[in-house]
């Protein structure tokens, strides 16, 4: 289900940000409708792909794998396994998204000895 998110104007202009190559920007925003009201999505690439790029036929795992990790770098989200299920979440993400009506999460959430503010 598509959800309404909002980016900041200050957003273009972060340090984190700026950092990532413009598909790594262009991923992480595509998370944030992809996310659930607490932050966390499925992090196949699979369910990304599909979601983020349905029409984009040379989004390949490789490079898929290569954007998530230059965002994890920069602490913009967090990647993890339940399993063989792989999850990310979006730190800091209740500071970033105002949440109306917010659903609990039917994902687990990040280890606890992640750096992670719910």
């Amino acid at each position: 289900m598509a959800r309404i998110r909002s980016i900041k104007p200050s957003f273009w202009g972060d340090e984190r940000v700026s950092q990532l190559s413009r598909d790594a920007r262009l991923l992480f925003i595509g998370l944030w409708s992809f996310s659930d009201d607490a932050g966390r999505f499925l992090a196949s690439h699979q369910a990304i792909a599909g979601y983020v790029f349905p029409n984009d036929e040379d989004v390949t795992p490789k490079k898929l794998s290569a954007w998530l990790d230059e965002i994890a770098q920069q602490g913009m989200v967090i990647l993890y396994s339940n399993g063989r299920v792989k999850y990310g979440a979006v730190p800091k993400w209740r500071k970033h998204q105002k949440i109306s009506h917010p659903q609990p999460s039917s994902l687990p959430g990040p280890p606890p000895d992640a750096l992670f503010d719910e």
